[in-house]
């Protein structure tokens, strides 16, 4: 890996040149459990190292420069105050992310420990913007990373609206980026967007069933919509394959339990990475949807991630895209100045 000193993305559809992968705690670090603890953690360790490492060459074949978390300080700087194991840095886009020429990150850690730390230092020594959030003073760390969708000159921000704190800081976050672009701001559940929809190139949406009218948010875009999915035959929050689940299942709530989502909420098949508007990366697509990139141009590459039910995580959430090169691209030149809009209804993104 070369860190190519730049942090840039004002869109999420131009090429990207370089991200930041997830990665995952090594097998010693479950050395002081029970040995039937140990092996299970070992095991999830083995399946995800294997997908991570798959990911990591398509993404070498495509060109793009791969940047991979490093555990560096001792067991006990990943741990909380109660001497548990915070969740490994497997998905940097929750915590993670570039607006512009600023890198904010939203600390998962005490002690200053950062897996990305190599990474940071090299962007700040090229002049680069980074930002570490303060979560007692940034309104930016209320924000769901996942729910901004960075589309050039419009900014689209997402919330729960039964959450007012979370509301109020994103509404306050959105606005310190009106200068420059046009921001919208929603609120339709508090599910991660990038769970439900991706955008693939210009007046083209890759959507789930969970949404269906994008009239406002996405005006005169062409939908694809996968159908609902089949049941799965392994709806537990934290399905794995090979696994043995009499000892499994309790020893996941004991060790991880603050690990877990709930993956029944997410279409990992929108999970998508878009490279760029001929390249995408995606966990597995139908032969619909096959068709569909075939005749949009757009070439699909599969990466597996077998332990996305225990992750709760599909290709998009592994990744946070740090320099995207290009303009800043205005699709809607027609919906006036910079400044700020409400989304006012719910559904509508």
């Amino acid at each position: 890996m070369k860190t190519l000193g730049k942090i840039e993305n004002n869109c999420q559809l131009n090429p990207l040149k370089e991200l930041w992968l997830g990665g995952i705690y090594p097998e010693s670090f479950y050395s002081h459990f029970d040995n039937k603890t140990e092996d299970l953690f070992c095991k999830i360790t083995e399946l995800t190292n294997k997908d991570l490492n798959n990911f990591e060459n398509v993404l070498d074949d495509i060109g793009i420069n791969v940047v991979r978390p490093k555990f560096d300080q001792p067991l006990e700087k990943y741990m909380d105050d109660q001497d548990n194991l915070i969740k490994p840095p497997i998905s940097p886009c929750d915590w993670s992310i570039v607006v512009d020429d600023t890198l904010y990150i939203t600390p998962q850690y005490h002690h200053n420990t950062q897996p990305f730390a190599h990474a940071i230092e090299e962007y700040k020594a090229q002049g680069q913007k980074v930002k570490i959030l303060d979560r007692s003073t940034d309104s930016m760390c209320w924000v769901i990373f996942p729910s901004l969708l960075r589309m050039g000159k419009d900014l689209y921000f997402d919330f729960d609206p039964l959450h007012e704190e979370q509301k109020k800081h994103t509404i306050k976050t959105a606005n310190m980026f009106v200068s420059n672009h046009r921001v919208h701001v929603s609120g339709t559940g508090g599910d991660h967007l990038d769970g439900v929809f991706c955008p693939l190139k210009n007046k083209q949406i890759f959507s789930s069933h969970y949404r269906s009218v994008y009239r406002k948010s996405f005006p005169g875009w062409n939908v694809f919509k996968l159908p609902e999915p089949k049941f799965n035959g392994h709806s537990s929050k934290w399905w794995l394959p090979g696994i043995n689940y009499g000892h499994f299942n309790n020893e996941v709530i004991k060790v991880a339990n603050n690990w877990l989502g709930n993956p029944q909420e997410s279409v990992f098949e929108v999970n998508m990475l878009v490279v760029d508007e001929k390249n995408i990366i995606c966990v597995k697509q139908d032969d619909n949807a096959r068709k569909y990139f075939d005749s949009l141009g757009i070439k699909m590459h599969v990466a597996d991630f077998k332990t996305c039910y225990f992750w709760d995580a599909g290709i998009h959430c592994l990744i946070s895209d740090v320099y995207r090169s290009g303009p800043l691209v205005d699709f809607w030149p027609d919906r006036g100045q910079n400044g700020y809009y409400d989304l006012e209804d719910e559904y509508n993104i």
